[in-house]
């Protein structure tokens, strides 16, 4: 029993610092070091707000699923069904200002970043296990 609500806490603060990961790290990049993105924005602000804001979600998927420990993609589910509820939110309401095409690929990014990150942990894991049995031998 006592496994279980540890797990459970670990997956709880994993979710939590995970997000809150992510918004820290959009927020930097795209106020921070690009001074407020928008569609209108020049190109390479674009291009580079559009390579740095995913790496954000890596970061964000990495943290969650390196504090839950286990089952990575599930543990960073809350975490893209937020991002997709945003983001259906912030265009519905014309909070906005890129078409459709451009926020949807915005949100996706995000979550293609944050399983990115879950993967990079898995591989990372699973070295760290080899290593662990090759001490063992």
């Amino acid at each position: 029993m006592r496994k279980i609500a540890i797990q459970a806490a670990r997956s709880i603060v994993a979710i939590i610092v995970g997000e809150i990961v992510l918004y820290a790290g959009t927020w930097f990049v795209q106020e921070v070091i690009f001074g407020h993105v928008d569609y209108s924005d020049t190109v390479p602000t674009l291009i580079g707000a559009g390579l740095l804001t995913p790496l954000a979600a890596v970061a964000a998927g990495f943290a969650i699923a390196l504090i839950a420990g286990v089952r990575p993609y599930l543990h960073i589910l809350p975490m893209c069904m937020l991002v997709a509820i945003e983001t259906v939110y912030l265009f519905s309401r014309g909070l906005v200002d890129g078409p459709l095409w451009f926020e949807t690929g915005a949100g996706l990014s995000l979550i293609l970043g944050a399983i990115a990150g879950a993967f990079l942990w898995t591989r990372v894991a699973d070295r760290r296990q080899l290593t662990r049995y090759a001490e063992l031998a």
